[in-house]
């Protein structure tokens, strides 16, 4: 029985190295980034869409062209609560949630969290101001 002998994956002609540093450009393309964004943007409005117009539940089945309880949807005050309701009681909270866990995982494996947990932070103040501002305006439905 005979064993192959060790093959040397270099060859003797050039030595090849790989870079273990990786270079990135000393200017981001921000028409890039910008386009992206845009993107994305629309792609999230149009899977959003559909279930905002569902997301507002008065009962048993959704109810279209209504507003919450007091207001009435053609009213400036009961457009206001409905898109503060939604954006600063759900939307703001779980984007929140997931940027601090983003930058949990950051920390945990050495890298940048810092701004994913700004990040996270600041949409939870953001939802409390809404919800400030969402009391504000249930409070003044009974001035007249």
């Amino acid at each position: 029985m005979t064993i192959a002998s060790v093959v040397s994956r270099g060859s003797s002609g050039s030595d090849e190295t790989f870079p273990s540093v990786i270079h990135r450009p000393e200017e981001l393309d921000w028409r890039r980034m910008a386009l992206k964004l845009m993107l994305v943007s629309i792609l999230l409005a149009f899977f959003i869409a559909p279930l905002s117009a569902m997301a507002q539940n008065l009962g048993t089945s959704p109810q279209f062209g209504q507003a919450v309880q007091g207001q009435q949807a053609t009213t400036v005050e009961g457009t206001v609560l409905n898109v503060v309701n939604w954006g600063c009681n759900v939307i703001a909270p779980v984007i929140a949630v997931a940027c601090l866990g983003v930058a949990a995982w950051h920390f945990r494996s050495g890298r940048g969290y810092l701004g994913w947990g700004v990040t996270g932070v600041g949409l939870m103040v953001i939802s409390g101001l809404g919800r400030m501002a969402e009391g504000f305006i249930t409070q003044a439905q009974g001035i007249q």
